[in-house]
């Protein structure tokens, strides 16, 4: 089932039997501007809902390779999903929670659909001026335009998916 977006014209959100969820792919190269702003581009704007679009998300990824930018919406379903995961007892299950909580941070998204990347998090990634955002179903990864050159070298002619989980 797909819904349109708030004109009527794209579709916004694709629902699940689990709940809705959007449906961000693509790889989009952009190049930050004097202030560090980078603008979301329209293809991932459209498929976010309409009210999710002057707040994100923006956390980092695995191993600090990359970031990644949530709706507000998405991210707490996320949150939520960490969190009925662990015992709460769990030590390390608690560190673990504590590295996510602390890794988030708000980012407002002017008229244009730009955002600041923050210094902290630009050096995270090794990022100087060009970035990559790659669509990755309900979130959006964000990497330093070199290192997502070296992994895409480095996963030439490797499109084999890995051993699922089951069946």
């Amino acid at each position: 089932m797909r819904f349109k977006d708030a004109a009527g014209k794209q579709p916004a959100i694709q629902a699940s039997i689990k709940g809705a969820f959007t449906m961000l792919q693509g790889e989009y190269p952009l190049t930050l501007d004097s202030k560090n702003r980078v603008v979301l581009p329209a293809s991932l704007r459209r498929e976010l809902p309409e009210g999710e679009l002057s707040t994100m998300v923006l956390t980092t990824g695995r191993r600090a390779q990359w970031l990644q930018l949530w709706t507000k919406g998405a991210w707490e379903e996320r949150v939520d999903q960490i969190c009925e995961k662990y015992d709460s007892d769990d030590e390390e299950a608690e560190n673990f929670i504590r590295d996510v909580m602390a890794s988030a941070r708000s980012v407002e998204l002017d008229k244009q659909y730009r955002f600041v990347l923050p210094d902290d998090k630009k050096k995270q990634i090794g990022a100087r001026k060009e970035v990559v955002f790659i669509g990755m179903r309900d979130k959006i990864e964000i990497w330093a335009g070199e290192a997502y050159d070296v992994y895409r070298a480095s996963r030439e002619g490797k499109q084999e998916p890995p051993r699922s989980r089951g069946p």
